[in-house]
């Protein structure tokens, strides 16, 4: 199984970096102009146990539905998604949010995957660890202006 992690610092506490991620449409905010993410149920509420798909769009019509289910779910600290169906022969993404003060939060993701054995491992791994690093300097500066 294949493992990375990207991480950043906010000057916010924990709880506003919390409350940022019960709304799942930040997922779209923060991502990659390439490739583009769309969730395809509106007015989700994030809790244990809800279920989103996401639309990888790749190229043209070319589409890829992504569908995955939060397991854990301990505000305002952390919360864990993992693939239900998609890509992936295995797929689990922790977010962890660590108070580093009362107005200082440092975020940690970890991807834990392991790939359809029909996908490139190099090719994808280091496109995942780029899109997640895209994602994650997007995401520092959205907290950033809030």
């Amino acid at each position: 199984m294949a493992k990375f992690e990207v991480s950043a610092t906010v000057n916010l506490p924990v709880e506003e970096v919390w409350k940022a991620h019960e709304d799942v449409t930040l997922l779209e905010r923060i991502a990659p102009p390439f490739p583009k993410v769309r969730l395809l149920e509106p007015n989700i509420i994030c809790q244990l146990g809800t279920r989103f798909t996401v639309r990888v769009e790749l190229f043209g019509p070319a589409a890829l539905d992504w569908q995955v289910q939060i397991i854990r779910w301990e505000p305002p600290t952390c919360f864990v998604d993992q693939q239900v169906s998609g890509p992936f022969s295995f797929w689990e993404h922790t977010h962890q949010f660590i108070p580093i003060s009362a107005n200082q939060t440092r975020l940690l993701d970890t991807v834990n995957f392991e790939l359809n054995p029909f996908l490139d491992d190099t090719l994808v791994r280091f496109g995942l660890e780029s899109m997640f690093q895209w994602r994650m300097e997007n995401l520092q500066r959205a907290l950033s202006q809030r």
